[in-house]
């Protein structure tokens, strides 16, 4: 089953523009299959929970968080939960404007603190080409990023996989996915 999604979704429980169920919507008449709520760990609203329980939608929805993590300055890794499975995922590389030898060395660094799966080579849903290179071994996710309904349904990942939350996090693991971009 190919199925189609968005790992990097903001809400108004952090700084976000949409609520949850307004989010999930957009994205549903988008046509996708699944989306990560990863809303700012700082900013996230002591309710959030119940707030992304009452979400009515066919979606896949993964809850995370995106973390600020202070290595050699700041950056961003979100963490994604599926049912037994998790991702950990370095955000938007091309945002921080540092060197690619800056990125590669914030990288290691982070390795040392988490188990990375993947790294996000967009920024807001456009294409940092420069790291989409071999030398970053990891899987390369393409996102939103989305904090607005414009910033919604730019980039999106597709697979082959069943339809559940531990089944797509294996494939991204993999690198068994595909990244796509609106026209």
């Amino acid at each position: 089953m190919i199925l189609k999604g968005g790992l990097h979704c903001h809400t108004t429980c952090s700084d976000g523009k949409l609520t949850p169920q307004q989010v999930a919507d957009v994205y549903s008449e988008l046509g996708f299959d699944f989306i990560a709520f990863t809303d700012h760990d700082y900013l996230l609203k002591p309710a959030h929970e119940r707030i992304f329980d009452a979400v009515e939608t066919d979606l896949i929805i993964f809850r995370g968080i995106e973390h600020t993590v202070f290595e050699k300055g700041y950056v961003h890794v979100t963490q994604i939960f599926g049912d037994e499975e998790q991702l950990h995922v370095f955000c938007h590389l091309g945002e921080y404007d540092l060197s690619f030898e800056q990125i590669m060395d914030r990288l290691h660094a982070l390795e040392k603190r988490y188990p990375l799966d993947a790294v996000e080579i967009t920024t807001k849903g456009f294409l940092d080409k420069e790291f989409d290179t071999p030398e970053i071994k990891y899987p390369k996710l393409v996102v939103d990023d989305s904090h607005t309904r414009a910033g919604c349904g730019r980039a999106w990942i597709e697979m082959d996989c069943k339809r559940n939350k531990d089944s797509i996090i294996r494939a991204i693991k993999k690198g068994r996915f595909w990244n796509c971009f609106a026209r």
